[in-house]
C-alpha cells in the first residue's frame, strides 16, 4: 500500500496519544525541553507496513525547516527537512541547512530501506500532509 495523507478520527487520536511519542522543542542548537505528542489531525500513514509521518513544527527563524517525527520499523526518529518551489509548481523536499537540534543529522538511520520510505512519506506529505492537497512533490536526497 503507498502512502496517504488522513484526518485522523478521535479514535485513531486516542491510539496515536497511547504511543506517547516525544519529540524535543529545540533552539540554538540545543533541546529545551521535551513535548508529547498530543491528538494529532493529520498523519500521512502507510497502514499495511505500520509507518507514520507526524509533521510536528518549523523552526521559528528559518520557517522553511520543519521537523517531523517518523515512526519505521517500531521506532521512532526525529527527522528535519528544507522545503522550497521549484518553478513555482512543484515542492522540493531537501537536507536542513540549519539543524534544530545539534544531535540530529540527516541521513538519521543508515538501515536499508529507510530513505526510501522517508522519500515516499514525504512526497506523499506534500506541503502540509492534508488528505485534499494536491501538489507535485519530490525529493533532492
Amino acid at each position: 500500500m503507498a502512502f496517504v495523507n488522513e484526518k485522523l478520527t478521535p479514535e485513531q487520536q486516542q491510539e496515536v496519544n497511547s504511543w506517547e511519542i516525544s519529540y524535543p522543542r529545540c533552539g540554538m542548537g540545543k533541546i529545551l525541553k521535551t513535548d508529547i505528542l498530543v491528538n494529532p489531525w493529520y498523519w500521512t500513514v502507510d497502514k499495511e507496513r505500520k509507518i507514520y509521518l507526524f509533521g510536528i513544527y518549523y523552526l521559528r527563524d528559518y520557517f522553511e525547516e520543519r521537523l517531523f517525527v517518523f515512526i519505521w520499523k517500531n521506532k521512532q526518529y526525529l527527522v528535519q527537512f528544507r522545503y522550497r518551489f521549484e518553478d513555482g509548481n512543484t515542492l522540493v523536499w531537501d537536507t536542513p541547512e540549519h539543524y534544530a537540534c545539534n544531535n540530529i543529522s540527516f541521513p538519521y538511520s543508515t538501515e536499508e530501506g529507510f530513505i526510501d520510505d522517508l522519500r515516499s512519506a514525504l512526497i506523499a506529505y506534500g506541503e502540509y500532509g492534508t488528505p485534499d492537497e494536491k501538489i507535485n512533490t519530490k525529493c533532492n536526497f
